[in-house]
């Protein structure tokens, strides 16, 4: 309406006030996108998304948290990860590299790709989506391009992923065999407030009496996440012992590939992602509520108590305390002070 006619009917009598008519939209968010696959439905996550987008908006999907890659690196390239990867760390034999310079953390191999689009892929009805899509990654490159590392290259990726303010800690990852540099590092981690969400393995027997977790899954002070499939179901392969604490997603996940491609892959190293990005997502919305970070024995108890119990009734040695549950945890951890 032009300024000149407002003003005379302004002053017609009668007439309170004369503005432009605003616009309203309804308070929500949909998860109806074509690249939001199973996986983020059976975590509750979309749940989340759903449900607290309208108080919170962006938080939900984790923004203002940084999550560490503890793997073969990140293609910061794919479309789906653009703009997500803001720091490298390359830890890989004697060379060691801390800077903004990405190329330093390609990844050359795929898994950690992978694992970083189930964490972060943009929800954009293309390829994947991660279930923290608004997370800042680090991406620390500790296993060479064939998907290997040594204990040496980890401790120094854990140490300097701290230190440079990441504090939650995804590693797709793990050994046979402890290590003191190792267990310490990873504890000093966690001394420091660091969530530390690392892969059972990939050992698995089926047998109940033979512990096949793997380090540093094994220490008390991490999260140990084995693998479901889309029934709920723990592969054959999936470690199992007593230090298992809980359950996600972990068989046929597609996400992001290197080169502008996406792949299924299996593995606890799937499932591992999933963990991480919840906790990211805790993590924000309870800064969004302006409430403090959660260290790593609160961000246990809500994580685990929160699972939902799959199996033998109770804590079992295949899938911990059970299924991840998103929106359960959310829900908890707002509730604390």
């Amino acid at each position: 309406m032009p300024e000149a006619l407002a003003k005379r009917i302004k002053n017609i009598p009668g007439v309170r006030y004369v503005e432009r008519d605003g616009e309203a939209r309804a308070l929500g968010w949909t998860s109806y996108y074509s690249d939001i696959k199973w996986n983020m439905y059976m975590i509750g996550i979309t749940d989340v998304w759903e449900s607290y987008y309208g108080y919170y908006g962006s938080y939900v999907f984790g923004r203002g948290v940084a999550v560490a890659v503890l793997d073969t690196g990140i293609d910061y390239t794919h479309s789906d990860l653009y703009g997500r990867v803001a720091y490298c760390i390359y830890t890989v034999g004697t060379k060691t590299y801390k800077g903004t310079n990405l190329k330093n953390c390609a990844d050359r191999n795929g898994h950690g790709t992978h694992v970083a689009g189930i964490i972060a892929a943009s929800v954009n009805n293309a390829g994947s989506a991660g279930a923290a899509p608004n997370v800042t990654l680090v991406a620390v490159k500790v296993l060479s391009d064939s998907g290997s590392g040594t204990y040496t290259d980890i401790t120094e990726g854990i140490v300097e992923a701290v230190k440079a303010g990441a504090y939650i800690l995804s590693m797709s990852l793990g050994g046979p065999s402890d290590s003191s540099v190792l267990r310490d590092a990873s504890y000093w981690a966690y001394l420091q407030g660091a969530v530390q969400v690392v892969a059972a393995g990939n050992s698995g027997d089926g047998n109940p009496s033979t512990n096949n977790v793997g380090y540093p899954a094994r220490y008390p002070w991490v999260i140990a996440v084995t693998a479901v499939d889309s029934s709920g179901n723990t592969p054959t392969w999936s470690s199992d012992g007593s230090e298992v604490d809980v359950a996600a997603p972990g068989v046929n996940i597609y996400s992001t590939y290197p080169n502008k491609r996406y792949a299924y892959l299996s593995g606890t190293s799937m499932a591992t992602p999933h963990v991480s990005a919840v906790v990211a997502v805790i993590e924000a919305l309870r800064y969004a509520a302006g409430k403090s970070w959660l260290d790593f024995d609160a961000i246990y108890d809500v994580i685990t108590s929160t699972a939902i119990d799959l199996g033998p009734p109770g804590f079992d040695v295949y899938t911990g305390y059970g299924l991840i549950d998103a929106y359960s945890a959310v829900r908890y951890a707002l509730s604390l002070p």
